[in-house]
Formats: C-alpha cells, sequence, structure tokens
C-alpha cells in the first residue's frame, strides 16, 4: 500500500532540503510551518503532481501538508472533477 506521507516527505526534502529532519503533521502550513519560497514551493507542486500522476489545475487553496493529501485521494478516487469553467473541486 502507497504511503502518501512519507512520499510527500521525501518529494519535500528534494524541493526543500532544509526540511528534511523536520517531522511532518497534516496540520503543518507550507509556508508559515516549512518556511518554503515561492521556487520550493513549485518545485514541490510539479514533483507532487508528477509522481501521484495528479494535475493541481484550478484546484482549490492548498495550504497544509493535508490539504495535499486530501487532495491526492480524492484525485485518485475520481472525486475531483473538472467544471466547464475549467476549475476543479
Amino acid at each position: 500500500m502507497r504511503n502518501i506521507t512519507e512520499e510527500l516527505k521525501s518529494l519535500l526534502a528534494a524541493a526543500a532540503p532544509e526540511t528534511a529532519e523536520m517531522p511532518l503533521s497534516e496540520d503543518l502550513r507550507l509556508v508559515d510551518d516549512l518556511g518554503l519560497d515561492k521556487t520550493q514551493l513549485l518545485l514541490f507542486a510539479v514533483s507532487v503532481e508528477y509522481n501521484f500522476d495528479i494535475r493541481f489545475v484550478g484546484a482549490p487553496e492548498i495550504h497544509t501538508l493535508g490539504d495535499i493529501i486530501h487532495y491526492i485521494k480524492n484525485y485518485s478516487k475520481g472525486l475531483v472533477l473538472e467544471h466547464e469553467n475549467g476549475t476543479y473541486t
């Protein structure tokens, strides 16, 4: 079974090496708690999209690791649907 949190931890460490030894929890905020800058956020997002074969286009605002985990799970279950205006839910 796939461990999403461990995979995210690895992807996060690749995008922002200073986070490699940080304990992770779902309530950690990407910018405020982990200190990711815009470049690191972009690298992390692209890595997550590629690794999990998902797209964040039109995704609801994502602020925490828990938001990402929830999005990945819903996307893989087909619960993230594209609307006619190009946004996803």
